[in-house]
């Protein structure tokens, strides 16, 4: 049924109800975040764990996923263990409370904002779970933790109401949205999230909503003209100063130089796996660069040759030099531009 639901604003709000009976039951901190503005910009959709987080989750091994290879999910690596999460799943869910080893992280996932970020469950050495409020920010989803009830838009990761108000998450990075088939050839021995039996719903509920061009539930208070309304991005900030990089950029490259805000970038995008990373490209004192348009992934200042999936030198005079890493979000640009009002759009 809901794969035929007609998705305009008036019908969005039912369709987060269906979501919750559909299934059995059972940092990046962004700088200059205003709190006392934001925390009344926020916007009652449902009841809180309406839609039900999943504070316990199961995993099988690959083989036993039954996962459609295009089937999107969301993937994870720490500490050399790996694990997927089925989009497919996670729209009737939303948030997964999860720990590999010693790390306690979040698994967030906004099918209005098409976001996914994970974020780190510890705040001065204790741990928080979290669960869907029911409210949204610029129609993101917005976490609240059980413990103090306070809340968590998810594309700042920072309490902006509540006892926790001003306290930050630490975003785990490598958080990657991938088809299943990508994920499951680069990292065979992962595991897949399993939640009361269910692996995936084996379709996208919101996947009319996708196709079209409505803004979530509440109108987009900044309509940005420069770039279709869905049209998804790599968003950066850099000193309180916002770029988007559409993907239409990488439909001949891989690899996107920038310098913005005195800091040397490399917008990294695989068009057949979806991975995106971003890094420094400053190593020690040399920066390195590469030839504009091309995907060849060896740099043309130090000739050395990199693995852009692990930010790591494989051949040449960097070889086993690493990249640093930066925090992006890969989301809607009607979301992105409804945040970051002066936001610059890289251009080639």
């Amino acid at each position: 049924m809901l794969n035929e639901f007609f998705f305009s604003k008036k019908h969005l709000c039912l369709l987060y109800i269906l979501l919750c009976t559909s299934v059995s039951s059972g940092s990046l901190c962004w700088a200059g975040t205003d709190t006392s503005q934001i925390k009344n910009e926020i916007q009652y959709v449902l009841p809180r764990d309406a839609i039900p987080a999943i504070k316990n989750p199961e995993f099988v091994p690959a083989e036993e996923a039954g996962l459609d290879d295009h089937e999107p999910v969301i993937g994870i690596t720490i500490n050399g263990e790996s694990r997927a999460y089925s989009l497919y799943l996670l729209n009737h869910h939303e948030i997964v409370n999860d720990r590999i080893g010693d790390t306690a992280f979040a698994v967030t996932w906004c099918p209005l904002a098409n976001l996914a970020v994970i974020y780190n469950r510890e705040i001065d050495d204790k741990e928080y779970t979290f669960g869907v409020s029911g409210k949204l920010l610029k129609n993101t989803l917005v976490m609240f933790d059980y413990e103090t009830e306070s809340f968590w838009p998810i594309a700042y990761g920072e309490a902006v109401d509540g006892e926790l108000t001003g306290k930050k998450l630490n975003s785990v990075p490598g958080c990657q949205k991938v088809p299943w088939g990508a994920w499951k050839k680069l990292h065979p021995d992962t595991l897949v999230l399993s939640f009361h039996g269910s692996r995936t719903i084996g379709h996208d509920a919101y996947g009319s909503y996708h196709k079209n061009e409505e803004t979530g539930i509440f109108p987009a208070r900044n309509i940005d003209a420069r770039l279709g309304i869905k049209t998804n991005v790599i968003g950066i900030e850099v000193d309180g100063k916002y770029k988007a990089y559409p993907f239409h950029l990488f439909n001949k490259t891989a690899i996107i130089t920038d310098e913005f805000q005195g800091m040397n970038l490399l917008v990294y995008r695989n068009s057949d796996t979806g991975m995106i990373k971003v890094y420094d490209r400053q190593v020690g004192e040399v920066v390195i660069d590469f030839e504009k348009n091309k995907s060849d992934t060896t740099d043309n200042v130090t000739n050395t040759t990199w693995d852009l999936e692990n930010g790591v030198g494989i051949k040449g005079d960097m070889m086993d030099k690493t990249l640093r890493p930066l925090n992006f979000l890969n989301v809607y640009w009607f979301v992105w531009a409804d945040y970051f009002h002066d936001t610059e759009v890289f251009e080639n």
